[in-house]
């Protein structure tokens, strides 16, 4: 774990101590805000509920009236035995002193004799059902009635002369703005009311997000409880209710009330709280770097040497001259990281499983040998003598480099490890329950990179291999003097793949058989008569792979 410096644990935990009393606070404040304000909207919409209700009631009792009124006019039973329009101009002299909106005049049968709203009597559907039988049977006659007109609340009452019901009478006042507006100054809440589509709102039409009761429903949900709507960019609380009465047109009423408004003033104490504690933070956090700063200058330019090396800069050195611990220190210091720097380039020329070894071998003495199972990788260039006569040495040197990191590259994409570079030869082991498999996706895949290398530099000398992977029992383990060891793989297998990398021809990749069994049911290869392999008794049976060629 990475040593955390002085200063900074000072600095970490005095800020940490003051952010977090801050924003412990903040979160504090900000819960209490969010809960009161939830909890004093949620009672203020019930409220509103309940007061709409009863200003609706209100008005019902008004149109109930207004149609007694009516109704009671002594020349209403003779003005019925006349034309139509002479009713509906009677009606319409009464409207400035009763003041209603709607008034129909029907027949004790239901059917409409006069209505101030249309030229002709239209008729009214479902009109005995509706005001004729419930008035008869002794129950109010009260609903909402939807005309192309508009929709209106609306009351019927019997006309009556000499204990007879020579008709009825319906007051009705229109569901719109205004009576929205109404709605809202006796709930303190904004009020939208939807019938198939939106027929009045507090709140500019243009606002709201959704037009139809279908889409209202599945926003604010019908009855489900308190939601929370997004409108305008402003969010608002939202319950709803049904307005009517059951049984005939119930248009939904959506309850609203800004919750961002509620918190506002909560937002500004927040916001005060909030400046007011970064001040004592920077306050805070200034004295302790300070006052850190006094007791760890010594040491930052020794941190800064540690991040160095820590990032693998192992070129740094401390310029730290005083004549004390810390100069000494600084001293030891720089021979460190001179001792690191010689590691880390002698690391470069030993392979990973060197390394490996060396590092879980600690103390102990170093292995001197085991059976494993490996799959053996060999790779060679095609005429790089050849090419070594035409070219200059640092061109050599340079094609030869990109042509082994290529491979290498790949060689460590598939979990394998470069064992060693054997001029332009490189041997590779691969370990693991797919080390075939991995073994020839990386030739399969270096042939490629080697033919785009090709592509990419035309003028150049092109680069061809041959390659030869063979898989079995290897002795693994150091071999070499007492001075100078090499941590590889010797036995048969070892042979047979540099034998097999000796026969391939350029794009070519030879399986020895042990390699080919096990991947023979997933990957192709063409079956060649035994060959004659130095080194063996016996004909060896090879399979053969060719990847890419010329485009």
């Amino acid at each position: 774990m990475r040593r955390m410096p002085l200063l900074w644990k000072i600095l970490l935990y005095s800020s940490s101590l003051l952010v977090g009393l801050i924003t412990a606070m903040l979160v504090y404040v900000n819960h209490q805000a969010e809960r009161f304000v939830g909890e004093n909207t949620g009672a203020e919409l019930k409220r509103g509920i309940e007061r709409i209700h009863a200003a609706e009631a209100e008005r019902l009792e008004r149109l109930e009236l207004t149609a007694r009124l009516v109704a009671s006019f002594p020349s209403l039973k003779a003005l019925l035995a006349t034309d139509f329009a002479t009713i509906r101009d009677f009606l319409n002299e009464q409207k400035e002193n009763v003041r209603f909106e709607l008034l129909i005049v029907l027949d004790p049968s239901g059917r409409v004799v006069a209505r101030n709203d249309t030229v002709a009597p239209a008729p009214l559907p479902d009109a005995e059902a509706r005001w004729v039988q419930p008035i008869l049977a002794g129950r109010p006659a009260l609903s909402v009635l939807a005309t192309e007109s508009g929709v209106y609340h609306t009351a019927c009452v019997p006309a009556v002369a000499g204990g007879t019901v020579f008709g009825f009478v319906i007051s009705g006042s229109s569901i719109d703005n205004g009576f929205a507006r109404s709605l809202r100054d006796v709930s303190h809440n904004e009020v939208v009311i939807v019938g198939e589509r939106t027929l009045a709102s507090t709140l500019a039409e243009a606002r709201l997000p959704w037009k139809s009761r279908a889409d209202w429903e599945s926003a604010a949900g019908a009855g489900s409880g308190e939601k929370v709507l997004e409108i305008g960019g402003e969010n608002y609380l939202a319950v709803t209710t049904l307005l009517g009465r059951e049984g005939g047109l119930q248009p939904l009423a959506v309850i609203l009330q800004s919750r961002d408004q509620a918190l506002a003033p909560y937002r500004r104490i927040q916001a005060g709280l909030l400046l007011l504690g970064l001040l004592a933070a920077f306050a805070g956090i200034s004295g302790s770097a300070v006052l850190a700063g006094t007791i760890t200058a010594p040491l930052r330019k020794l941190a800064e040497g540690t991040n160095q090396v820590a990032a693998g800069n192992f070129d740094y050195r401390l310029d730290i001259r005083t004549r004390d611990e810390i100069g000494e220190l600084a001293q030891s210091f720089n021979v460190m990281i001179r001792g690191l720097r010689e590691r880390d380039d002698m690391q470069k020329f030993v392979s990973q499983s060197t390394v490996d070894m060396i590092q879980s071998s600690g103390q102990k003495k170093i292995s001197g040998g085991e059976r494993v199972v490996r799959t053996i990788f060999f790779s060679d260039i095609r005429g790089f003598t050849p090419l070594s006569e035409r070219c200059a040495p640092e061109e050599v040197v340079r094609i030869l480099n990109r042509c082994l990191s290529l491979q290498a590259e790949r060689v460590k994409k598939y979990k394998g490890d470069i064992d060693k570079y054997v001029g332009d030869c490189v041997v590779a082991l691969f370990d693991g329950d797919d080390m075939a498999v991995n073994a020839i996706r990386c030739a399969v895949e270096i042939h490629r990179a080697i033919d785009s290398y090709n592509e990419a530099h035309p003028n150049e000398e092109s680069i061809l291999l041959g390659i030869g992977i063979a898989t079995g029992e290897v002795i693994l383990g150091s071999i070499g003097s007492e001075d100078r060891l090499d941590f590889t793989a010797i036995g048969s297998h070892v042979n047979l793949s540099s034998r097999l990398c000796s026969l391939a021809r350029p794009r070519e990749i030879l399986l020895a058989e042990s390699t080919y069994r096990r991947v023979q049911d997933f990957i192709a290869a063409e079956r060649l008569d035994p060959l004659k392999v130095k080194g063996f008794s016996e004909p060896v049976p090879v399979y053969r792979m060719t990847v890419g060629g010329p485009r």
